[in-house]
């Protein structure tokens, strides 16, 4: 897997991401990305999760895989 932030619009994504996008429990986003840009809140991707699921998510709050 490429580092999230750095990847390109149709790589494959496996990251951790705060639950709600501001909890301390993290939930892990595994998909696609489908889109990149910098809204008013700073830099985001959109990722389309395996599930079908599509969710914007900001690039600030990204976890690294805890190993």
């Amino acid at each position: 897997m490429l580092s999230a932030v750095s990847s390109r619009v149709g790589s494959r994504v496996n990251f951790l991401y705060p639950s709600r996008g501001y909890r301390n429990v993290l939930r892990r986003i595994n998909g696609e990305i489908i889109d990149k840009g910098t809204g008013p809140n700073g830099p985001f991707l959109t990722v389309q999760e395996t599930t079908g699921q599509i969710r914007s998510l900001s690039t600030k709050k990204i976890v690294n895989n805890l190993r």
